[in-house]
């Protein structure tokens, strides 16, 4: 390989790498502004916005955390959720973004609401549980979380 050849890869790798961060940045952008934006009384707070993750308090009690994957060229983000004071989480979710700027390949980051959407769709089972524990007046600790997650 001549040192041309591999100066031209090593611009289309930093020039993908560039693409995919600014793919990330809005939609980190795009799914704060819908939760921040939201006249729906979802009890989520956005809890920290940076290059490693987005964080959103859900009831001031579990923070639920969006984060690309940790491998060169990452396209994967991972849905997790933590209880306030615990150090471990559970993924409750993943979602594929593309070199096109699409989420899962059906929704753009540029649709704020329907990103928004996808995201609600990610945690939904998080709610469902919180509202059968709520109901039936038991508790609810990360573990219990984690397995009603896996069984849905």
């Amino acid at each position: 390989m001549t040192l041309n050849e591999l100066s031209e890869k090593a611009n289309f790798i930093a020039g993908q790498q560039r693409v995919l961060r600014a793919h990330w940045n809005h939609y980190g952008n795009s799914l704060v502004q819908a939760i921040t934006l939201s006249k729906a009384s979802l009890h989520l707070s956005v809890g920290c916005n940076n290059d490693t993750g987005l964080g959103f308090w859900l009831f001031d009690h579990f923070l639920i955390r969006v984060t690309p994957e940790q491998a060169f060229n990452g396209h994967i983000f991972n849905y997790t959720i933590e209880a306030r004071d615990e150090e471990q989480s559970v993924l409750i979710g993943r979602a594929r973004l593309g070199d096109d700027g699409m989420l899962d390949g059906s929704v753009h980051i540029d649709q704020r609401e329907a990103v928004f959407d996808h995201f609600l769709g990610k945690i939904n089972g998080v709610y469902n549980a919180l509202f059968e524990a709520t109901e039936r007046g038991e508790s609810l600790t990360l573990a219990t979380l984690a397995r009603h997650h896996a069984a849905a």
